[in-house]
């Protein structure tokens, strides 16, 4: 179920190549170029690919930016220099990364798991993960939160988590914006059926035993 979830969280960080948005050749001569004006609005994204990328987000507010040719592919994480990130630019990614994310769920993740919602909070980064009665194995959604309460239980998880993470490079350096944003990852299961959930938090200590496997 774990490596399910996970494989639907990845997924909202990339974009399926017969869905992205055509360019043209003019579009591919400037691929480049990061910003463009427009008069509809003050900034045009069409690649996140540098600190200074970043660093002009937070001069606008996000409903200032054009994102309409912008998709999760449009995120170069492995180009940029996170370990230069400020706490006030990690946070500035994230919420452009939840707002571009949130326009390709939901996601469907198989075996009656969809991905339905991100969101960014003061405290963490949270994912909706809505469970079919089939997805959950038998078990009730109070059964479940009472495993995510358990530190063994909850550590056999984050081990199948990893697994799930193994080889996505983006993912692992999206885990590293969160910890210098200071913020947790939440994920929030929902009982399709019952509309009962559980939560599942993980703070910096155990973002950073994700981030080093």
């Amino acid at each position: 179920m774990m490596a399910a979830i996970m494989f639907g969280i990845l997924i909202t960080f990339a974009s399926c190549k017969d869905t992205k948005k055509s360019k043209t050749a003019d579009d591919d001569e400037d691929e480049t170029e990061q910003v463009d004006k427009k008069s509809s609005k003050d900034l045009a994204l069409k690649k996140v690919a540098s600190l200074e990328d970043i660093e002009a987000l937070e001069d606008y507010d996000l409903d200032d930016i054009d994102i309409s040719e912008l998709d999760m592919d449009d995120f170069d994480f492995a180009n940029i220099d996170l370990n230069e990130l400020t706490e006030s630019q990690a946070n500035s990614l994230l919420d452009l990364v939840v707002m571009v994310g949130s326009n390709e769920l939901p996601q469907d993740a198989g075996d009656g798991v969809t991905i339905y919602a991100m969101e960014k909070s003061d405290d963490d980064v949270a994912f909706t993960i809505e469970m079919s009665p089939e997805s959950m194995g038998g078990i009730t959604m109070e059964q479940f939160n009472q495993v995510l309460n358990m530190p063994e239980l909850k550590q056999m998880m984050m081990q199948e988590m990893i697994k799930g993470l193994e080889g996505n490079e983006d993912f692992n350096k999206f885990l590293q914006v969160i910890l210098v944003a200071k913020k947790d990852l939440t994920i929030n299961f929902v009982d399709k059926n019952s509309g009962d959930s559980a939560t599942l938090t993980l703070g910096a200590d155990e973002l950073l035993s994700m981030q080093n496997q």
